[in-house]
């Protein structure tokens, strides 16, 4: 086995998750198993993989413990469309089998580093998806003053803005008319949400600059990183983001140009020629 200690981050809300993780854990007896149900990492072990059952968002979470450990994830898709998981659950444990005994290719995918200044108080944070900054319960607009490396680009003022990694193209950004872009980009793009008044609908950001954005707003707002950290932020409050150092691991068997392949159908979109 190339991997020996397992970690299953598993959506807690699944029970054909928690049936699956269990039947791995029966069929793999011989590896040390460590199963996570409750989206709660501080007990956790040291691990060789993470192994996330159910949709986008519980490998999202799972992402953020991989890191700790510097270790690959491996998805597996209980939900309906899995953009970032490898495995579908029909067919999950005969697959995983291949991938605990053979060597498959290890996916690196950028992640957006994030300081976020609140009361004079400093919180780090890695996203993999997207960062999105939107105006709380009042349905007031706010105002996000935006510079790229220190030269003012725009001031958005609407519902907010959604900064996404290549791997968030096809989250949030894309319902809101952006791009997919190439998942081994380590570019960022930044969205408005509803601007009020302006036709300035985005920006594809070099992976060498850093973004900052100041929120303007009489009303509190609210900041949510990968749709699970979530802070409210203030007047004055600042965002800083920048590609990070550090990258997420994922295990693929299939070559790069798989994603290519699939993501139509993934879409809804139909392939071949028009009817």
């Amino acid at each position: 086995m190339l991997y020996k200690k397992i970690c299953t981050v598993v959506n807690p809300e699944s029970s054909q998750a928690k049936s699956l993780s269990k039947e791995a854990e029966k069929k793999f007896s011989d590896l040390s198993w460590q199963i996570i149900d409750d989206f709660e990492f501080s007990e956790v072990n040291p691990m060789d993989l993470v192994i996330a059952i159910g949709g986008d968002g519980t490998l999202l979470r799972a992402v953020s413990l991989s890191l700790q450990y510097d270790v690959p994830v491996l998805g597996i898709n209980m939900g309906t469309v899995g953009f970032m998981t490898e495995i579908e659950g029909e067919n999950a444990l005969n697959d995983l089998d291949f991938y605990l005994n053979e060597k498959v290719r290890t996916e690196v995918r950028s992640l957006l580093e994030v300081t976020l200044m609140v009361n004079k108080s400093e919180k780090k944070y890695k996203a993999l998806n997207d960062i999105v900054i939107a105006r709380g319960s009042s349905v007031s607009m706010i105002e996000t003053i935006t510079e790229i490396d220190g030269t003012h680009l725009a001031t958005y003022r609407g519902d907010g803005i959604v900064i996404s990694t290549a791997t968030g193209s096809t989250g949030y950004s894309l319902a809101l008319g952006g791009p997919v872009i190439d998942p081994k980009s380590n570019d960022f793009y930044i969205k408005p949400i509803a601007t009020h008044m302006s036709q300035f609908g985005g920006v594809i950001v070099n992976s060498k600059s850093s973004c900052q954005i100041t929120i303007s707003s009489r009303k509190d707002a609210q900041i949510s990183i990968d749709g699970f950290i979530e802070h409210k932020i203030s007047d004055g409050d600042k965002i800083s983001l920048r590609i990070s150092e550090s990258n997420a691991k994922f295990l693929r068997k299939n070559s790069p140009n798989h994603y290519w392949s699939t993501i139509t159908e993934k879409l809804g979109i139909r392939k071949g020629k028009f009817q």
